[in-house]
């Protein structure tokens, strides 16, 4: 199954990486650069919350990277649930990119659809 509709999911879930070296404020600014609009909230070494994927999806297609970014949701699935994880570092620029294992952590993106 692959997931072509990446433009059908409207909402997601994020969990970014805190570590205890960073200004919050920063990660903070990296997230509401890709996922505008939306309300966050410090859980311990995490930030989390719901977002809308309107700006992220418009800038997936900037990036031209919706084949890597689908493929990817393809290889997490799990039932009607998949995720894929960002860099941090891009998303502050304002970019997406996809992380490999940074050391500083990324920003994991949880996404969910009903089956067709």
């Amino acid at each position: 199954m692959t997931f072509e509709r990446l433009g059908g999911l409207d909402q997601g879930f994020v969990e970014a990486d805190l570590k205890n070296t960073e200004d919050e404020s920063k990660v903070l600014s990296a997230l509401n650069k890709i996922f505008p609009a939306s309300n966050f909230e410090g859980k311990g070494d995490k930030i989390v919350g719901e977002v809308s994927l309107s700006s992220f999806k418009d800038l997936v297609e900037k990036e031209k990277i919706r084949a890597a970014i689908e493929a990817l949701l393809d290889e997490n699935l799990s039932g009607e649930k998949s995720y894929i994880d960002l860099n941090k570092l891009a998303a502050l620029v304002g970019r997406v990119g996809i992380d490999e294992g940074s050391p500083i952590g990324k920003i994991r993106l949880y996404v969910s659809w009903k089956k067709a």
